[in-house]
């Protein structure tokens, strides 16, 4: 196919997206396609590489769209198949159930979501399909039954009711609530629930839509109490400020921190200091490449932390730049965090198991 042909299969699949609402992907991929595509240009006469910025070519573009779509929906399905098995473990020894609602303290509707195999499963299958269906685009012109399939495939595989980029973002959030609770029972951590309003374990979940006051009390946001013996107890938020050395406050999508400072700013109003903070994750979702300034404002966020534990940088998905140079300030991270991605999301189960390892040492 030629290039007039690539540019057309993107503008029907691109037409495809936005008639089930997912229009957004298709802006994260127009976002990056505008930026274009950084190339080295390496010389022996020359020891670091000269930098320059090409254009997508329409192919490039079709492929970037269709990687999109396989975040946006086998990834997130895969996600939300995760949660799934960790609440049906968590329901066998506790009374938490299935759902976890995400709520924020103004007026605007809380939403509540069921996580059970039977939900996600069908959803993930079909995801499976309309990824094969999209990886046979580029070989071969595009017609109205192929079209018609994937917007079949398409429909089946999401999520209607939760499918926003915020609304992946918060899947992403929780999926690494998962992974950081297994690191805990890997490291013979005990766990429980408790909500802000009471110290009754909760019937299931309930998180905040955006970062916000850990002492709110406009419902009865949910955080996981880990213990190991004979040591401080430890509570584990998502979606919390914390004080900075500044004075300024931080949004952490995943906080862990002192039991007894938890319990005092909830008595007094406050947020969390800096100091009494075991481990932060700032967390982007993304289904397309992550842009530098991400990695910029999380390495200025993180200058004016400081935490016992450390502060890092996750993502679901990858940059070559944004990695290079988070390396380079030497602060921890992890992209392509989805759950096909076993060896990068064991490395990262087991980067939060050595924080907790340091932990039982110091205390």
């Amino acid at each position: 196919m030629d290039e007039i042909e690539y540019a057309k299969l993107y503008q029907e699949l691109a037409a495809i997206l936005n008639e089930f609402n997912l229009g957004w992907v298709v802006q994260q991929v127009a976002d990056t396609v505008e930026i274009g595509k950084v190339i080295e240009e390496r010389s022996l006469k020359r020891k670091t590489p000269l930098l320059k910025i090409e254009d997508y070519t329409a192919k490039e573009q079709l492929l970037l769209l269709i990687n999109a779509v396989e975040q946006a929906t086998v990834n997130t399905s895969e996600m939300e198949d995760e949660i799934a098995y960790f609440l049906k473990v968590e329901s066998e020894t506790s009374p938490l159930g299935t759902k976890i609602t995400f709520a924020n303290s103004g007026a605007e509707t809380a939403k509540t979501i069921e996580f059970t195999s039977s939900v996600t499963a069908p959803r993930h299958k079909q995801a499976i399909a309309l990824k094969h269906l999209l990886e046979k685009l580029p070989s071969g012109p595009s017609n109205y039954a192929i079209n018609s399939e994937i917007k079949s495939k398409l429909k089946s595989s999401i999520d209607p009711d939760f499918n926003t980029a915020a609304e992946q973002a918060r899947i992403f959030d929780t999926y690494l609530f998962t992974i950081l609770l297994k690191a805990v029972a890997n490291e013979g951590g005990t766990i429980y629930y408790n909500n802000v309003l009471d110290d009754e374990t909760p019937k299931y979940l309930t998180f905040r839509k955006t970062a916000g006051k850990i002492h709110g009390t406009a419902h009865p946001y949910t955080h996981a109490v880990v213990e190991f013996p004979d040591k401080p107890a430890l509570e584990v938020h998502l979606g919390v400020k914390v004080q900075g050395r500044a004075g300024v406050l931080h949004n952490c999508n995943v906080l862990i921190l002192y039991q007894k400072e938890a319990t005092m700013c909830r008595l007094l109003n406050r947020e969390p200091r800096h100091s009494q903070v075991i481990l932060a994750v700032k967390s982007e979702h993304s289904t397309s490449e992550l842009k530098l300034e991400m990695a910029g404002a999380f390495i200025g966020l993180a200058s004016d932390i400081r935490y016992e534990g450390g502060s890092y940088f996750i993502s679901n998905s990858y940059s070559q730049p944004v990695a290079k140079l988070l390396t380079t300030a030497r602060k921890k991270w992890e992209l392509n965090i989805f759950p096909r991605a076993t060896n990068d999301v064991h490395r990262l189960m087991y980067s939060f198991q050595t924080i907790f390892k340091d932990f039982k040492a110091r205390n």
